[in-house]
């Protein structure tokens, strides 16, 4: 049986065409709620993105933090050597000298896994949790793009080993784990994220001498997280820490270094480093 077909719609006197598609104004209005959403979105994601790498960051110093407590459980307290210079040896914590150069120490992740290199080699094995997920720092070698291999110095007065003078006549270098009484475990750091324009050996240097007006920046504390950087405790605990000075968190210079150890009077940040870093030793009679 055949059926019949509809009639078409009509307007007017002849058939009302059916319509295709998009008109440009519904289309560019369209893309402007999308914009605008979009728009509303990527703050939030941004953040998240950040308090993730956060996140992680703390997690890879808590892990460091808590080989360099079992290095000095199993050595009768002692702690692991921290050495400013790029000669390598099995006297300290990290081996090796970062810049911007081809030097194979940029990308030598035996420098941190191996026991002829490392105290620490036998309880981390991972080199990847030396690098703070927020670090882009990048070196060129046989035309490639390399990221270098650690992002985390040490508290020079954690068991400083070298022979270059640091203050250690007026203040406490700590050698073994009992010897941390002041500033208490809990306010002592042990390790930062330094810079990627300012690291380079596997000590951050923070000048205890020269307070207030004196002050001075020796070695600049990293800002990946929102003007603030990850940083270990002696008690094992982890935090990040926001730093208050502009001149504490310079501009980064790519593939440059910061010039170092310049002056910065009054610096806040400055004064909390003095402060969470050692204390003065009692004036001999």
């Amino acid at each position: 049986m055949k059926t019949r077909e509809p009639a078409p719609l009509t307007t007017g006197g002849g058939p009302l065409r059916r319509r295709e598609g998009f008109t440009l104004l519904e289309l560019l209005a369209v893309m402007a709620v999308i914009g605008l959403i979009a728009s509303l979105l990527l703050p939030s994601l941004v953040r998240s993105k950040q308090r993730a790498q956060a996140i992680l960051c703390l997690h890879n110093l808590q892990q460091i933090q808590k080989a360099w407590t079992m290095y000095a459980d199993e050595n009768f307290g002692w702690l692991p050597g921290v050495l400013s210079g790029s000669y390598p040896g099995s006297d300290r914590w990290v081996s090796g000298w970062l810049d911007f150069s081809s030097s194979p120490d940029n990308t030598n992740t035996l420098y941190l896994t191996d026991l002829r290199f490392s105290q620490l080699a036998p309880y981390v094995r991972n080199a990847g949790i030396y690098r703070c997920p927020s670090d882009r720092s990048e070196v060129s070698i046989s035309s490639r793009s390399h990221a270098r291999v650690r992002s985390v110095s040490m508290n020079c007065w954690m068991n400083y080993i070298g022979t270059t003078p640091i203050g250690e006549d007026d203040f406490h270098v700590f050698r073994r784990l009992d010897d941390i009484v002041e500033p208490p475990p809990a306010r002592a750091w042990v390790l930062m994220d330094e810079r990627e324009d300012s690291i380079n050996d596997g000590l951050f240097q923070t000048n205890l001498k020269l307070r207030g007006v004196q002050a001075r920046i020796v070695d600049f504390p990293a800002s990946y997280h929102g003007r603030s950087a990850g940083i270990a405790f002696a008690d094992g605990h982890a935090e990040i820490k926001r730093w208050r000075d502009r001149r504490t968190t310079p501009p980064l210079r790519a593939r440059h270094h910061l010039e170092l150890d310049v002056p910065s009077p009054d610096n806040p940040d400055v004064a909390w480093l003095q402060e969470h870093s050692s204390s003065p030793r009692a004036p001999v009679e």
